[in-house]
């Protein structure tokens, strides 16, 4: 492989004298020769460096305001994530207050601890216990209406099955108080695992989608009145005196948190008044009539032939 030929070395000294040479010269010029000088140098031979200077600087600064942005970005976007929270645990507040205010007396504030106990997915603690007057068999609401009953109360705990638990039972009837049954669990597979069942309807006695299903007050542990799920549709079942219907719960349960816990003295006098049934009634109505007829405008989209290419 051929080496590369240097350069003659008299070139080198003629461009360095060179170079020594005009730079005395602008030392000792006049300062408006130098200006001049200068001024020619910058618009011919130093014009690409400055430009490529003045390019990286450009570029420095737009990197730079460009992570000073998105930090900004993120720190508005994480405090607005926070602001949302805190409306929402806020708005939840202000429901709990107003439950409060119309239940009047005889309840205990409980919140529930995050994670399961005993080995059930629907098995919960509470943060009150017997110490606070909360006794077995205690229903517990929220302002949407039933979520479960205690099962134990120990001196600052307690512990309570929530409505999608197999053991969870009671007794139901239509908001006009024209049919009655019992509300069990629903042991479907998946998110259906999260309904109830409106089981032992008497079979003369039918109930349309919507129907809003409350708390009958029958066997003294819960109150009449309380909401506790709206009718889907009726399960076929072998039983042949009976109807079985699929129920909504009233409650979701990704909104657990914060409860309330009723006092046998007040499960006994009722919450009469607590929950407006008739505006409830409507409101299921209402969503279901508007589920429905979403579903039917899907059916009749998919039953519509595409157009026919030419």
């Amino acid at each position: 492989m051929a080496r590369p030929q240097r350069t003659d070395p008299r070139v080198d000294l003629a461009l360095v004298a060179g170079c020594a040479l005009l730079a005395a010269v602008c030392l000792f010029a006049p300062g408006a020769t130098r200006d001049r000088v200068a001024g020619a140098l910058r618009s011919t031979i130093v014009a690409p460096a400055a430009a490529m200077q003045a390019r990286a600087e450009i570029s420095r600064r737009s990197f730079l305001a460009a992570a000073v942005t998105r930090r900004f970005n993120d720190s508005v976007s994480l405090r607005s994530q926070r602001l949302t929270g805190v409306e929402d645990e806020n708005a939840r507040l202000r429901q709990l207050l107003g439950l409060a205010g119309a239940v009047k007396w005889g309840f205990v504030p409980a919140e529930i601890l995050q994670g399961r106990s005993l080995g059930d997915e629907f098995t919960v603690t509470l943060t009150s216990g017997a110490g606070a007057g909360v006794e077995p068999l205690s229903p517990l609401i929220v302002p949407e209406g039933l979520v479960g009953v205690v099962q134990r109360a120990d001196p600052a705990l307690s512990v309570a099955i929530l409505w999608p638990h197999p053991d969870f039972r009671v007794s139901a009837m239509s908001a006009d108080g024209a049919t009655y049954g019992i509300v069990t669990s629903h042991q479907g597979p998946s998110a259906d695992r999260y309904l109830l069942e409106l089981r032992s309807v008497p079979l003369r006695m039918q109930l349309r989608p919507g129907t809003l299903i409350v708390s009958s007050g029958a066997g003294g542990v819960f109150p009449r009145n309380i909401p506790v799920g709206t009718v889907i549709n009726e399960l076929k079942t072998n039983e042949a005196w009976a109807r079985t219907y699929l129920l909504r719960p009233a409650v979701k349960f990704a909104d657990l948190g914060a409860v309330m816990v009723l006092t046998r003295a007040k499960s006994t006098q009722g919450v009469d008044g607590v929950w407006n049934l008739e505006a409830l009634a409507d409101s299921a109505r209402r969503s279901v009539v508007a589920a429905g007829e979403a579903i039917n405008a899907r059916l009749r989209d998919s039953l519509v032939a595409p157009p026919v290419k030419p």
